[in-house]
């Protein structure tokens, strides 16, 4: 559903599915200049990156590349099934996101992850979640195979006066 803010571990279950992670990578780094910018980090600051191979059953259906600051993850080695719990442990679980959905091909790497063939289609999901202050806390771009994978939105039709 995408009118709502989940969890990837959180909207499987609301599908009657159970799925399990393979950790990729969980680190400290210097942060790349996008996740500069989209976390507002400085020059001195460091970004803590978890990434996660999502499996239902035996089969892979997303690669979670997750960002954030190292203030508000000072160890991602602590995550466990699921980052946004993690968070809502500490009072930093982010409570809006924009997200950027598309399609692209899938590149060498990914599609051995998915185990499928390179070039076939994926979505592409860019998500920017912030506090209720208004703080960006989190930027993840995932990969969710597309022959495994739907959204699901509803869409109203707003106030055509405008309020």
């Amino acid at each position: 559903m995408l009118s709502l803010l989940t969890s990837f571990t959180e909207d499987m279950a609301r599908r009657g599915m159970t799925v399990r992670s393979m950790w990729l990578d969980r680190g400290l780094y210097t942060p790349s200049p996008e996740e500069t910018v989209t976390l507002g980090l400085s020059s001195t600051d460091s970004v803590a990156r978890v990434a996660r191979l999502r499996i239902s059953g035996d089969t892979p259906l997303a690669i979670e590349r997750a960002s954030l600051s190292s203030r508000i993850l000072p160890d991602p080695e602590a995550v466990g099934a699921s980052l946004y719990a993690h968070l809502d442990r500490s009072g930093n679980r982010p409570v809006r996101a924009i997200q950027r959905i598309r399609a692209v091909s899938l590149g060498e790497t990914d599609a051995e992850l998915l185990e499928v063939a390179p070039g076939v289609a994926s979505l592409h999901i860019e998500r920017t979640s912030y506090l209720a202050s208004g703080r960006v806390v989190e930027f993840t771009r995932s990969i969710y195979r597309g022959d495994t994978y739907d959204f699901v939105a509803e869409l109203r039709l707003g106030d055509p006066r405008g309020r």
